[in-house]
């Protein structure tokens, strides 16, 4: 599987592009943004260029109030502002997973995604509702004949991986079900704006569930919304990990689909450099350049020539969509360095980190000033995390 593109709003050639250019390997569609009548044709497309496909039916934003829900009302399984009483009860929860479940098939994708709402703790009643649907559709799904395999689908509150006690009691629950296959994985996020800082303990409770699944068990975990930290997640033991075009298709974070008030700025140019993990604005990049060190601060993919033909960073045809496609581009060569051993790919990641910091230092000794969510800060909690990881776990 590997590394999958995040759908959502804006999609224009952008998948086409990255499919074309081996960048991803397949989709992982997202309902709310794409109307109900193109759906199928889209789906179509990228089974044509051999990409896998997968389909999110995005049914935990039905429990979002007042939810940004775009396209989703179309889907003959969504309807807006459920509440917990519309979870009350068997014979609702099994309607819910066979309406949503039998439209994914019509699509014919190589994974069903399990209907889910979304959980800010293991100790709420949305989390019980969660397990409810989870093992509702493992029923359901052993009933359909010749279905692709069923990926269990939790949204997790970031919150609620501050406590590894719970956290094991929710993984002994989802190897305790018979005949999973495989569960799809998406972190609700804190952090407001784009960037790599993770809280450490929480980063390597998140790591760690992908390793007992993923690892120990032997079953499929694809992690969505995951951006950097999906190599992390496939190095412990995930199959694969998806990230988006736009800074919101890269993480998950509620308000990206709760109604706001119009406005905003549009997103600053950004590259991102595989020496520093990150992804930095043009204009650092610029900086670099200025005092030599271009070099240094370079993927090494073939969409760098648009910076390297041109006498600077901000004097090259960079643009929003080669950058989108970089993106996609540097997380599939970093993904694509993994050897399948968890202890060899996590000390490499390790390493990576170590160098990483010391271009930081290095750069910063020669003057180049990075903004509040493009600094090291990421690097030193990636490496804290895996520290953490390697405390609870053998490598």
């Amino acid at each position: 599987m590997a590394l999958f593109a995040q759908h959502g709003h804006g999609k224009s050639d952008k998948i086409d592009a990255a499919l074309d250019l081996g960048a991803i390997d397949g989709v992982v569609f997202g309902a709310r943004s794409e109307k109900l009548e193109n759906i199928e044709t889209c789906v179509k497309v990228v089974r044509a260029k051999n990409g896998q496909i997968v389909f999110d039916p995005q049914f935990h934003l039905s429990t979002i109030t007042p939810a940004n829900d775009r396209h989703l009302p179309e889907y003959p399984y969504y309807k807006a502002a459920r509440t917990a009483a519309d979870f009350v009860g068997i014979k609702k929860l099994e309607s819910y997973v066979k309406n949503t479940l039998d439209f994914e098939l019509s699509l014919q994708p190589d994974r069903l995604i399990s209907p889910t709402v979304i959980f800010e703790s293991f100790g709420s009643n949305w989390y019980q509702t969660a397990l409810n649907l989870a093992d509702a559709s493992l029923d359901y799904h052993a009933g359909m004949p010749a279905a692709p395999p069923l990926l269990l689908s939790f949204v997790i509150g970031e919150q609620a991986l501050g406590s590894r006690i719970e956290l094991e009691a929710f993984l002994d629950q989802v190897t305790s079900w018979e005949n999973v296959f495989g569960v799809y994985v998406v972190i609700s996020r804190e952090e407001r704006s784009y960037s790599q800082i993770f809280d450490p303990e929480r980063l390597a409770n998140a790591l760690y569930m992908s390793y007992v699944l993923g690892h120990i068990n032997g079953l499929e975990v694809v992690n969505g919304y995951s951006d950097f930290c999906g190599i992390f997640h496939r190095a412990v033991g995930s199959s694969a990990f998806a990230t988006g075009w736009s800074q919101g298709l890269r993480q998950f974070h509620k308000r990206a689909f709760t109604k706001q008030k119009p406005g905003g700025q549009p997103p600053k140019l950004r590259y991102t450099s595989l020496p520093l993990l990150n992804s930095i604005l043009l204009s650092e990049l610029q900086q670099i350049c200025e005092v030599e060190r271009l070099d240094d601060a370079l993927s090494g993919v073939t969409l760098d020539a648009v910076i390297t033909a041109a006498e600077s960073p901000e004097d090259s045809d960079w643009n929003q969509p080669t950058s989108e496609l970089h993106h996609w581009e540097c997380l599939h060569r970093l993904e694509g360095e993994l050897s399948g051993d968890v202890a060899a790919d996590v000390s490499g990641i390790e390493e990576k980190m170590t160098e990483a910091k010391e271009l930081y230092v290095s750069l910063e000794k020669d003057g180049i000033v990075f903004g509040s969510q493009t600094r090291s800060n990421h690097l030193d909690q990636w490496a804290d995390a895996v520290s953490k990881l390697r405390d609870v776990i053998t490598l």
